[in-house]
């Protein structure tokens, strides 16, 4: 039974959203790279990268995670302890600027009180900017370092995963088993 779509014309109701697909351009099919395939001396960081997600998954995700919330802890910590102060008097800088751009009429007086930010305000600010700064650190210089460091770690904590049985669905559930038994034997 036709139906009337959202532009009004009707159309033929299936159960199949997608019943019909076009013919390749090509008539060689793309080379297939599986997980076992061996991957090319000459390959790019692209490559590599999507090789290292074929084959090991959410194991490689997992690590990448892992290091990229270990690297912004790094990059915030080392904002914070070398240049907190240099970071809020730059911001409060920046901010009368901004200010200074917007707001050009010429002062009134007693506006100066009515105007004036709470003492949080400025510690509040240099908190954000540490934040941006940080997170521009993480994600832009910290990134070849977050790539090759799970490059490296994924394919070692992967095998040694397996070599405890712990890699897949049963293994996981063994190594939940195994986990709770050391922490009854504890108790």
């Amino acid at each position: 039974m036709p139906s009337i779509s959202l532009t009004g014309a009707p159309r033929i109701s299936s159960s199949r959203l997608f019943h019909h697909s076009p013919a390749r351009l090509t008539a060689t099919p793309p080379p297939h790279n599986d997980a076992g395939s061996p991957l090319p001396a000459d390959a790019t960081l692209s490559q590599r990268l999507s090789h290292l997600i074929k084959s090991y998954g959410w194991y490689a995700l997992g690590v990448y995670l892992v290091l990229s919330a270990l690297d912004f802890t790094v990059a915030f910590a080392g904002i914070n302890l070398l240049g907190a102060e240099h970071v809020a008097w730059v911001t409060a800088y920046v901010k009368e600027t901004a200010i200074g751009f917007l707001h050009n009429k010429p002062p009134e007086p007693g506006r100066d009180e009515l105007d004036s930010p709470a003492v949080g305000d400025a510690s509040q600010d240099g908190l954000y900017a540490t934040l941006v700064l940080a997170y521009t650190i993480h994600k832009t210089l910290f990134l070849p370092v977050r790539v090759g460091l799970t490059a490296a770690f994924t394919p070692r904590l992967v095998g040694w995963l397996r070599a405890r049985g712990w890699v897949g669905g049963e293994g996981t559930r063994r190594a939940a088993r195994e986990m709770r038994d050391r922490i009854q034997r504890k108790d």
